[in-house]
């Protein structure tokens, strides 16, 4: 009996899962700040009216908010920390800033609010908090590239896969006390690209850690621009009162960030 009719019935089965896998995939991991802070209502209530008083230097930590991704999309805590550095030397060096604390994420409970910061700041002496939020996105489906592999044995599919990561980080500082939001930074980053199905999984995963060190640079930049601008014009801001030690030099230039920070 002829080995043809066989082998012509496998390679119509494999492209026809090739064809399956035409279908795009989709994987989102979000860390929302406004979930976190207000569950309730998820929207940000009116400014408040009282007046935000902020003993300089203050202590201020820096923390993700919490996320429900599942474990094998979910970005690690120890790459969680690395980023957390790039915040803290957004804040190192200037003089009304007394310390930077890195906050486990294990601190901060999903929904937790403003009572979880307030029992967080109890603990580790907090006066500010510098919350990271993310929302990032991989649409993952097939290139088109598929082609018969043919070998002694026989045909074999090999399939080309695509990603699209797109990645929005925003660091949100709040004054733990008065809840009033004292700046914001964001950033972006879209990453493409493509692989075989057996090396996808890696690959994506590295494209999505990649994503979130690019959105990260991107909005450092633009929040060391938001702390300058901050310390300029907190002085002068009515809706703030900074109470200040004896010989504090408000004018006293920025110190460089310690190499390891920057």
């Amino acid at each position: 009996m002829s080995r043809f009719p066989t082998l012509f019935a496998t390679i119509i089965l494999l492209l026809g899962g090739c064809a399956s896998m035409e279908q795009n995939s989709r994987q989102r991991q979000v860390a929302s700040v406004l979930s976190y802070l207000y569950p309730e209502t998820g929207n940000v209530p009116t400014a408040p009216e009282s007046t935000a008083e902020l003993h300089v230097p203050f202590r201020i930590g820096v923390a993700f908010v919490p996320d429900n991704t599942p474990p094998q999309f979910r970005l690690p805590e120890s790459d969680r920390l690395k980023l957390s550095e790039k915040v803290r030397a957004a804040f190192t060096g200037y003089p009304f800033v007394r310390e930077i604390v890195a906050v486990p994420s294990v601190y901060l409970e999903a929904g937790g609010g403003f009572s979880n910061l307030d029992r967080i700041a109890r603990l580790l002496k907090l006066d500010v908090i510098a919350l990271i939020s993310f929302d990032q996105v991989q649409n993952a489906g097939a290139t088109g590239s598929s082609f018969l592999y043919w070998t002694g044995i026989g045909a074999y599919v090999v399939q080309g896969d695509q990603y699209d990561i797109l990645t929005a980080v925003e660091t949100s500082v709040f004054d733990i006390k008065s809840r009033r939001l004292l700046l914001r930074a964001g950033g972006v980053s879209n990453i493409k690209g493509s692989a075989t199905m057996v090396g996808f999984s890696e690959l994506a995963r590295e494209a999505r850690t990649r994503g979130f060190d690019e959105a990260m640079t991107e909005m450092i930049g633009k929040l060391q621009a938001e702390v300058k601008t901050f310390r300029e014009q907190a002085p002068k801001d009515p809706s703030m009162r900074l109470i200040l030690p004896p010989g504090y030099d408000p004018n006293a230039p920025r110190t460089a960030p310690s190499p390891e920070l920057k």
